[in-house]
């Protein structure tokens, strides 16, 4: 993954994997175009091998909270959430009508425990996700979940992220969250001291443009990176498919 000029991004990133940065929420803002998705994508592809990472993106989570539960097992691995299994068996075998019976799989049994009146709902989704946390933190890797497209979840996912999750991040150590979007979570009295934001700018350093066009073995020379640069005004994703078109029709 070759990404112009995030080097101090990256950086931060680095040093909250290794743990010397202190942070270990960190929110990233930009408008569209702006690189957010790639520069998650580097993010993961810099962490070492054994470090655990969920990468999520926020928009394609149609369940909401349950999706979250099971993305993250999925990835993780279901024997790494003793807890969670648990607690989704109790209450699958307390008497929850199944309306339908093609219901299957992990996904549509989370969505089963919690489809149900507020009250209930409210106090499943706690014991839920207090079994949830508890199994992470007995994981004895590192962890890193990288949330995309935070303006794209459903208002209650929203909510439960800004609140109970990050507020329970704070209690896992090992746990490092990245979430990034049009618009991000407003800290809580319980992280905020936890958290560090970035706003993404557009990226108008014509050398930086030069030294990914040389890294992405695109043939141009420095006058064509430049009015590129200054015709797209900086932003990421149109100046990466400019250049691409113009080294192929150069070729």
């Amino acid at each position: 993954m070759i990404i112009a000029n995030r080097t101090q991004e990256l950086l931060l990133f680095n040093q909250m994997v290794k743990g010397s940065f202190g942070k270990r929420v960190l929110l990233i803002e930009a408008k569209s175009g702006l690189g957010k998705t790639q520069l998650l994508a580097l993010f993961q592809h810099s962490l070492p091998k054994n470090i655990l990472s969920v990468p999520v993106d926020l928009k394609t989570a149609q369940q909401g909270i349950p999706y979250i539960f099971s993305r993250v097992r999925k990835r993780l691995g279901e024997e790494s959430f003793p807890s969670l299994n648990a607690a989704v068996r109790r209450y699958l075998k307390s008497g929850i009508e199944i309306a339908d019976t093609t219901m299957t799989g992990n996904d549509n049994q989370l969505s089963v425990v919690l489809s149900n009146d507020e009250s209930t709902r409210n106090f499943r989704l706690t014991e839920l996700r207090e079994a949830f946390f508890q199994d992470l933190r007995k994981i004895p890797q590192t962890l890193v979940f990288l949330f995309d497209s935070y303006e794209k979840a459903a208002t209650e996912l929203a909510n439960w992220l800004e609140g109970e999750f990050l507020a329970d991040v704070v209690d896992t150590p090992k746990l490092i969250v990245v979430i990034a979007g049009q618009k991000i979570p407003q800290p809580t009295i319980e992280w905020m001291n936890l958290h560090h934001c970035c706003c993404l700018e557009a990226i108008s350093e014509a050398k930086a443009w030069y030294d990914y066009t040389q890294k992405a073995g695109l043939r141009l020379n420095q006058d064509q990176v430049k009015t590129a640069m200054q015709i797209l005004g900086g932003e990421p994703a149109p100046i990466v498919q400019w250049l691409q078109t113009l080294a192929k029709e150069g070729q």
